[in-house]
């Protein structure tokens, strides 16, 4: 999920020193007679040193033969073009009254983006200042243990950034309104997601889509719906797979987990 925008944010990250902390993210798996799918919520920026390769996901990955991840392996470029915007107001006339000291803060460097972008650039402070960078990312990572494996994507990197540009200026406000006020947003999903907590991760996402209906359709809903499908349709052919996405479309009443189980499989929770 982009919650705090993680996807275009992890790409203007810079690596910080190394840390060693134990994570235990969420694991489900699903399976028939000859056919095994790992489901892995991930968390696209890390600080170094995180230790989430537990026996259960080192399983997963020694058992798999095909990794699919949101988008392709290596992709990095494609935010600075897509976040340009032409005609539009300063980022202080696109706040409420009472978020415009804290956008002026910014200067004139955002005042160019597209709404969208501008979110994404400030939801970067907390990461950056957590250390957290994509390099460390649980993407990366498995893209390079997968070295030499099949490795599939759901998306495009554009095809995601286009998601951005369909939603209506309105609600790209609330984006840029919700990571102005909510600077905590990555400290509390990744200490949710590194116990695993999913009742916590979802309580984590959903404040960037209260009262935001054409945010949660858009960001979630749809891309869930046509991730799950493409697991159902999966099952149907024989091999080893491990899927991992973003920790947020993995939890929640419209999350991938839940419309599997909706259309009548099997998803047990592992870790």
């Amino acid at each position: 999920m982009i919650r705090a925008l993680a996807l275009a944010a992890a790409l203007l990250l810079a690596a910080c020193g190394p840390r060693d902390s134990p994570a235990r993210p969420a694991l489900w798996r699903l399976h028939d007679a000859d056919t095994e799918i790992w489901l892995l919520g991930t968390i696209h920026a890390l600080p170094a040193g995180v230790q989430w390769q537990t026996p259960a996901v080192a399983t997963a990955i020694a058992r798999a033969d095909t990794l699919v991840t949101e988008i392709p392996a290596g992709t990095t470029a494609g935010f600075e073009q897509a976040a340009q915007g032409t005609g539009l107001p300063p980022l202080v006339d696109r706040v409420a009254p009472a978020q415009r000291k804290t956008a002026a803060a910014y200067g004139a460097r955002l005042d160019q983006l597209k709404t969208w972008a501008a979110a994404v650039t400030i939801a970067a402070g907390p990461m950056q200042a957590a250390g957290a960078s994509a390099e460390d990312g649980v993407e990366k990572v498995l893209a390079t243990r997968f070295a030499g494996r099949r490795h599939l994507a759901l998306e495009t990197q554009a095809g995601q950034l286009a998601l951005f540009d369909t939603l209506p200026e309105a609600a790209q406000r609330v984006l840029l309104a919700r990571a102005i006020d909510d600077p905590g947003g990555y400290a509390r999903t990744l200490a949710a997601w590194r116990t695993g907590d999913t009742e916590r991760l979802a309580a984590s996402f959903a404040p960037a889509f209260r009262g935001a209906p054409a945010l949660q359709e858009t960001l979630v809903t749809r891309r869930n719906a046509r991730w799950s499908a493409w697991i159902v349709r999966r099952m149907a052919a024989p091999g080893r797979v491990l899927v991992a996405v973003g920790a947020g479309h993995l939890v929640g009443a419209e999350s991938v987990v839940a419309m599997l189980r909706g259309k009548g499989l099997r998803v047990e929770r592992v870790q």
